[in-house]
């Protein structure tokens, strides 16, 4: 659909919305919408990412097909989102699986010559059992992960700003810790996700939800934890299986695999969670195998996807979780 009739249906179907209010206490969207008369692009750019996509008001509603107004709002707002992601991140193309599998070929190539070019050897391990700078030195390291990183949050900083300014205006609003906290609670615990009385339409999405993104914390824990032991206490990898690396790691790796697998399942893949999925597979292998003849390959394995997974993510659906939060913050300075 063009994007101008896209916004059209949008704004056909939302006035009907708005004259109903029948879903007034479903979630926040509605209550939202009650405050606007007429909708302009932006609006309905921040209800949508505001949906959390539960479907309860589809399942409600009185209108919905094969009603002659065809009111979907979940449907609708879909496509609004798919629009956002590709109007505020650049470049504009997404890749694909096939291209997220290209990409995560090119980075083991790399990182394999990357290899051969520090320690003179391909994928084996030196003297330390899991040590994985004697695979690849600490400084190469840094830069294979860092560089896509860096593009990453350059590329999201540019979107955040550009969406800001778009839904909400003034970036001072930005700086708003108490409102910030309320809005951060409602982020990381799904709450919008629950649907009204029915619940939400897809039984076990908002759970896996919730794994796999404590499982990610937890993982991120795990790297900050690796990285304040060696760069201020001194302690250099590996590190023993009692200490907070290993623990927050192996419990975030598993709740990766359990959470995204979840999703995968009921909602179909996508590139950035294939990646996810890779990398929180080869992560626990290349602990649970760190003393084996197999620790190197796989730790090359492990750190390809890191890069991937790093250097993909403003084009996949992780962005909609920044986006979504931008307008839950947006809802509650309103509210």
């Amino acid at each position: 659909m063009p994007l101008d009739d896209l916004f059209e249906e949008a704004g056909r179907q939302l006035t009907i919305c708005n004259s109903c209010r029948y879903c007034a206490g479903y979630c926040p969207v509605w209550p939202a919408l009650e405050l606007r008369t007429a909708l302009e692009q932006r609006d309905i750019t921040h209800l949508a990412n505001l949906c959390h996509d539960c479907g309860d008001c589809l399942s409600a509603c009185m209108y919905a097909p094969p009603h002659q107004f065809a009111v979907d709002p979940p449907a609708v707002f879909a496509a609004v989102r798919e629009d956002t992601y590709r109007r505020y991140v650049w470049p504009h193309r997404a890749p694909g699986p096939r291209g997220t599998g290209l990409a995560f070929a090119a980075a083991c190539v790399v990182l394999a010559l990357l290899a051969r070019l520090f320690t003179g050897r391909w994928f084996t391990a030196g003297p330390t059992p899991g040590d994985p700078y004697e695979i690849l030195p600490h400084v190469p390291l840094l830069i294979a992960v860092g560089v896509p990183s860096l593009w990453a949050a350059g590329v999201l900083g540019r979107a955040v700003l550009r969406y800001w300014h778009d839904i909400h205006g003034p970036f001072t609003d930005l700086v708003r810790p108490r409102v910030w906290l309320t809005t951060f609670t409602q982020a990381v615990q799904l709450r919008h996700m629950t649907g009204a009385d029915a619940g939400c339409e897809r039984p076990g999405r908002r759970g896996f939800h919730l794994v796999l993104l404590y499982g990610f914390g937890l993982c991120v824990l795990s790297t900050t934890a690796a990285a304040f032991a060696q760069n201020v206490l001194g302690a250099h990898p590996p590190y023993p299986w009692l200490s907070v690396p290993v623990i927050s790691g192996g419990i975030g790796g598993v709740a990766v695999l359990v959470g995204g697998t979840g999703l995968w399942v009921r909602g179909g893949g996508s590139g950035f969670l294939w990646a996810l999925l890779v990398l929180a597979a080869t992560g626990m292998l290349t602990l649970l195998l760190r003393d084996t003849v197999v620790f190197g390959p796989l730790f090359l394995l492990h750190v390809a996807a890191v890069v991937v997974a790093f250097g993909t993510a403003p084009y996949s659906k992780f962005v909609h979780g920044i986006f979504r939060m931008l307008s839950i913050h947006h809802d509650n300075l309103e509210r």
